[in-house]
């Protein structure tokens, strides 16, 4: 008693222990037959009423940050909503912290849910939204907002979007923010047709915008997909020849060039 917050963040061994004693509480919590509910009630909180009040030191730990990770991959939203709770005015660090990005995004599945539990989720995700320009272009930021865009709630996922189009030629240029611009125009889960019509509209527009792209190392890549795109390869043929030369000069451009042949 008392010792779970301890093993959860003393080495490998001991955090492991505590994730394979939540993976039981989850099955028994699946199980109908498992027992009186107020059994399974008292045992599901003996367990997490001990990381209570250590989420937000839990989430950057190097041992204690999968504890975390493993209650929101395998519990119900109802018994996970602390986590939001405290995560509530620290997402945005969390979001861009190595260790701690983990738990945010995991929150994002929890969004859909009914109740207090889902509501907290949101809350969390809003919160992250909020700086949703900021963290596509952040190391670890970017794959929150990725699940975002991917799962999130229809509302978060458009706003996903809207940060990412706000300087979308600056994005698809750069190191993180061009990953995302990718997912969305291979059809990520917020990116319906018209999404992807507008936004490649975009970075079609003029041929300035698509030479600057070739001649980036990331818009490379954003200038790949949208060739492979029967709708847009010729486009981007005819904008690109002018710089065939130039692109024949480097290995990513060869290999964009071969994507247009």
């Amino acid at each position: 008693p008392g010792q779970v917050w301890s093993l959860a963040r003393r080495d490998g061994a001991s955090s492991l222990a505590v994730q394979r004693a939540i993976a039981v509480l989850a099955r028994v919590l699946r199980d109908p037959i498992a027992g009186p509910s107020w059994r399974v009630q008292f045992d599901a909180e003996a367990l997490l009423g001990q990381l209570r009040g250590h989420i937000l030191e839990a989430v950057q730990h190097p041992h204690a940050n999968h504890v975390v990770k493993q209650m929101l991959d395998v519990l119900p939203s109802e018994y996970v909503a602390f986590v939001a709770e405290e995560l509530l005015g620290s997402a945005v660090w969390a979001s861009r912290h190595k260790f701690a990005c983990r738990a945010v995004l995991r929150l994002v599945q929890h969004s859909a849910a009914g109740g207090w539990a889902g509501a907290s989720a949101r809350e969390v995700i809003s919160e992250v939204l909020q700086d949703a320009d900021e963290l596509c272009r952040d190391e670890f930021g970017k794959f929150v907002v990725e699940e975002i865009m991917e799962r999130g709630v229809p509302e978060h996922r458009r706003l996903v979007l809207v940060a990412l189009r706000a300087r979308l030629v600056q994005n698809a240029r750069h190191e993180h923010a061009s990953f995302l611009i990718q997912r969305a125009l291979r059809g990520g889960g917020s990116c319906q047709e018209d999404d992807y019509s507008e936004m490649a509209e975009e970075l079609l527009a003029c041929c300035d915008t698509v030479q600057s792209l070739a001649r980036n190392q990331f818009g490379r890549y954003v200038l790949r997909d949208l060739s492979r795109s029967s709708a847009h390869a010729r486009q981007v043929r005819e904008m690109l020849t002018p710089l065939a030369g130039e692109l024949q000069c480097s290995k990513q451009g060869k290999k964009l060039m071969m994507d247009l042949m």
